[in-house]
């Protein structure tokens, strides 16, 4: 209920200031002023991020700690990508003196199709790395954080590495997670690089390859300026003792990896980075998919900002810079509601003698694209991409990140009626990782 009121008060609010700035001229300025100076916010936290993200792909030297690593994949009918991911964790070089250091964890969750007979043979192959549990349908909510928390008993390691099922990984990629966290030693989680590793199937897939660079330009910003780095789902890594510590996974969470990322903060953990350590997943290339994809995501992560948000902003060993951050953080769930009702707005009064200020909406629309677009010239560029290439992989990448102002406000009013995501919808797998 609280959520459902929180929601349906920001929607209020915002057709109320959406009234006011486009017939007022003293409130349409000053919110093109707030604008104007968030515009200058993003631009240093993508040059942060920019300068964070270049220093990382210097090589790092491998250190002599090596905590035990479980690996676990929670899986539910993923059988065109399921044997691939399997073969690439299960022939990971981490380990210590030439003993391995790492095991492979793979839920079945509930899988009607090969999914669970693909697992089991691949398990066969490498009986001394790679386990197969199975959750059968009706235990426990259809949540990806329900199968992890009935998994979480099986897992021996001292970290915990969540990958999805159409993970795609270079042998080293868990060592190089490892020798990214010795530069943060203290953080109780850390984040790999994501990418689409089918990022050449079309102008859709590309688009959301540069958006997982822009959040990883946006995320080393917010974290090299003591703000509130998140974990991402696939290629987060966290330490158990604190993983139990809040209280492991949360098996109704909509969107467990932003949820956790919440209660870690609020309890005073840091999360860290891993800009080299990539970890490639299947874009979504068919629209309807992509819109329940993302409305799911904004849902959840809206839903864990109205719930945890508080509690982060009252705990008393929260640094203030990171409270701050995580305030900043909200605008970008402010921005597209308040954009939407300036359009309805400023529509409902073209038959009314004084015309709205239109500058209002396009204020707030190229405010949000050339925002998106500094953040994805720096992730870019952090990957060596340079000229005419950079501006136009960026351009694409801000262009396709305008669809959250749309989401978000579904997101929102969704919530408002009191709909409430009961299941994990899953997105339908090609199977290009096969293919590799």
């Amino acid at each position: 209920m609280t959520s459902r009121v929180a929601a349906a008060g920001i929607l209020v609010a915002s057709a109320a200031l959406a009234w006011l700035a486009i017939t007022f001229t003293v409130v349409a300025r000053a919110l093109q002023t707030v604008i104007a100076l968030s515009l200058v916010y993003v631009a240093y936290l993508a040059l942060r991020g920019y300068q964070a993200m270049r220093d990382a792909r210097q090589a790092t030297r491998a250190g002599d700690e090596r905590p035990w690593v479980t690996l676990l994949v929670a899986a539910r009918n993923e059988a065109p990508v399921i044997a691939a991911t399997l073969a690439g964790l299960a022939a990971q070089d981490y380990g210590l003196l030439g003993d391995r250091r790492f095991d492979v964890v793979l839920v079945d969750d509930g899988s009607t199709d090969e999914t669970g007979v693909l697992a089991r043979t691949a398990a066969a192959a490498h009986p001394d790395r790679l386990s197969v549990v199975r959750r059968e349908q009706g235990e426990g909510p259809r949540m990806k954080a329900a199968a992890l928390s009935f998994a979480h008993r099986h897992c021996r390691g001292d970290v915990i590495g969540v990958l999805d099922a159409d993970a795609s990984v270079s042998p080293d990629f868990v060592s190089r997670v490892m020798d990214a966290w010795r530069a943060d030693p203290g953080a109780a989680a850390i984040q790999a690089q994501r990418r689409a590793h089918n990022r050449d199937h079309g102008w859709l897939a590309a688009a959301q390859d540069e958006e997982l660079l822009m959040d990883m330009a946006s995320q080393c910003g917010r974290r090299a300026t003591d703000g509130t780095a998140e974990l991402r789902g696939n290629g987060m890594f966290v330490r158990r003792e604190a993983l139990e510590r809040v209280g492991g996974w949360n098996d109704t969470a909509l969107t467990e990896d932003l949820e956790l990322s919440t209660r870690l903060v609020a309890a005073g953990e840091r999360i860290a980075l891993a800009p080299r350590a990539e970890v490639e997943e299947e874009a979504v290339v068919v629209l309807p998919a992509l819109w329940r994809q993302r409305l799911r995501w904004a849902e959840g992560s809206i839903r864990r900002l109205m719930e945890l948000g508080p509690g982060l902003l009252r705990a008393p060993h929260v640094p203030t810079s990171r409270k701050l951050d995580f305030v900043a953080f909200t605008g970008e769930f402010v921005i597209p509601p308040l954009f939407v009702t300036t359009i309805i707005a400023s529509l409902l009064t073209i038959p009314l003698p004084r015309p709205a200020d239109w500058t209002v909406p396009i204020s707030l629309f190229l405010g949000y694209g050339v925002g998106s677009f500094v953040l994805a010239l720096a992730g870019l560029a952090a990957q060596g991409h340079r000229g005419a290439p950079l501006v136009g992989r960026a351009g694409r990448g801000s262009l396709f990140l305008s669809h959250w102002l749309l989401v978000v406000p579904m997101a929102l009013l969704r919530i408002a009626l009191g709909r409430h995501a009961t299941s994990f919808v899953q997105t339908r797998r090609i199977g290009h990782a096969s293919d590799r």
